[in-house]
């Protein structure tokens, strides 16, 4: 395993950027059965740019400031922002969530996915996106903040994990226990689209939850 610190605290392992490593054993996410039966059987899923939240009308899966990081000092805002269109895919930290909250988060979701192994699963998607000829840097992965907006000193702000923004939010989500995967394209692409792509069977991986 090759391990190298960065200068803003984070890890990168066998080029994947961790905020913390190691990552956890298992992850979970709230779908729709039919999706949940695509991306076991085939690893069909889709990476949506921020964006896409940003104007995404749900009081638990939309946020207009997703990606738009914001900390005070002295009550004076300092904001960050990011020049690159990145794409997400959320779960949830296991085992802090309930699969009754998580479910809760959209009208359609009827079973909980677990993902059994954190780092083969981001391995796979940055392989597919790689066949598939995009440009994407190295994948960063770790826990949601939910501190948008808080009130920290100058030391704390300069101790921020590289492009924290896309890490963060406000505490009104804290319930949801966010863990993401980020791709930050280094081509242009259209805006506000999603990338689909098939990283293949993950029965080995990924499982339904007992619900």
């Amino acid at each position: 395993m090759s391990l190298i610190p960065t200068l803003s605290g984070t890890q990168i392992v066998d080029g994947i950027e961790y905020n913390e490593h190691p990552p956890p054993n298992m992850l979970v996410k709230a779908m729709e059965y039919q999706w949940a039966q695509l991306l076991i059987n085939k690893g069909e899923l889709r990476l949506c740019p921020l964006s896409f939240y940003q104007a995404l009308e749900s009081d638990e899966l939309g946020d207009r400031l997703e990606g738009q990081g914001e900390l005070r000092i002295n009550s004076h805002p300092y904001s960050l922002t990011s020049l690159n269109e990145n794409f997400i895919w959320c779960c949830s930290n296991h085992p802090d969530s309930q699969y009754s909250t998580l479910l809760n988060l959209d009208d359609r979701y009827d079973v909980v996915i677990k993902v059994l192994n954190t780092v083969e699963f981001v391995k796979r998607i940055a392989n597919a996106l790689r066949q598939k000829g995009y440009n994407f840097s190295m994948p960063q992965v770790g826990r949601v903040s939910y501190n948008r907006k808080s009130e920290i000193t100058l030391a704390s702000l300069q101790s921020q994990k590289w492009q924290w923004n896309v890490f963060q939010k406000s505490p009104h989500f804290e319930h949801q226990n966010e863990y993401r995967f980020v791709f930050s394209a280094l081509s242009d692409l259209p805006k506000g689209e999603a990338i689909c792509i098939s990283i293949g069977n993950c029965e080995d991986i990924i499982e339904l939850a007992k619900i």
